[in-house]
């Protein structure tokens, strides 16, 4: 796996724990539970008439207990039910269990977790109950070290691959820009003059920046209109300044593009910046 930022890598991470179903979504779950718990997390699975006793994973020291189900497409029913059996399975089978936590690789509604907050906890004081959904699971594993979350996400490193050739498009007002923020789950390092100021320099890193900050929480805002159209505006300030030091932006996608290594790599979509100085109209 290339080295990438965090952001990007927070997004390869969520996009890879996706597509996990079932036990190869435990045994991801394993992996990261050997890496938070060294010597001490015992993987558990189903044996016998009484199957994994309610228990996918746990800690015998530190007395953590883990649920890990990969919950992606179920009825609020359904998860509610998953969730309550788990922990009280549990609690019949275990002793001094302090901390229960619930392992899942999709953001559970807001039915659910008012159900684990007025329901369960209040029934179990004596246990913090824990969610790690998706975005928790994925900003988690990507705190680690980069060989960790290889191992962790299931990825080997492999080099960069060859592109072909990609027309980018110059990029005038944030309505031009916002779908290639909104769709990449990747960077490509991008380009510059190479004969900049430092005031250039400075306004071009921050420009970079707040264009990965607007990608990273595109996927948050997407469901207001009103938002969007406030960072579009945001957006098209940030380009109106480089525009006054005669830069342009010039910005396009790629897909495809191998994010992990394996027989069966996570492909996804890149984004290519350049930065070139334009010509006063």
């Amino acid at each position: 796996m290339a080295a990438v930022d965090q952001n990007s890598l927070r997004k390869l991470v969520e996009g890879q724990l996706l597509r996990l179903e079932g036990n190869a979504f435990q045994d991801c779950m394993d992996r990261l539970g050997l890496v938070l718990y060294p010597g001490d997390y015992q993987p558990v699975r189903a044996a016998g008439p009484k199957g994994d006793t309610k228990n996918d994973g746990y800690c015998p020291k530190a007395r953590v207990f883990f649920a890990a189900h990969a919950t992606r497409g179920e009825t609020f029913a359904k998860t509610k039910g998953k969730i309550r059996g788990d922990l009280e399975g549990c609690l019949q089978e275990h002793r001094d269990v302090k901390v229960w936590r619930f392992l899942t690789n999709d953001t559970l509604p807001g039915e659910v977790d008012q159900f684990i907050d007025n329901t369960l906890r209040p029934l179990y004081p004596d246990v913090t109950i824990e969610v790690w959904g998706l975005k928790t699971l994925a900003d988690e594993i990507s705190k680690l070290k980069q060989g960790q979350v290889e191992r962790i996400i299931d990825v080997i490193t492999v080099d960069e691959p060859e592109f072909e050739v990609v027309v980018l498009n110059h990029m005038k007002t944030g309505r031009d820009l916002w779908p290639v923020l909104s769709n990449c789950l990747g960077w490509l390092p991008h380009e510059e003059p190479h004969d900049c100021t430092d005031d250039e320099q400075d306004l071009i890193d921050s420009a970079v920046q707040s264009f990965r900050d607007w990608s990273d929480i595109s996927g948050d805002i997407e469901f207001s209109r009103f938002s969007v159209r406030d960072a579009q505006r945001s957006i098209t300030a940030i380009l109106e300044e480089l525009a006054e030091k005669r830069l342009g932006l010039y910005a396009a996608t790629t897909d495809d593009y191998p994010l992990t290594g394996g027989p069966s790599p996570f492909l996804g979509t890149v984004a290519i910046f350049r930065i070139v100085r334009v010509a006063s109209e």
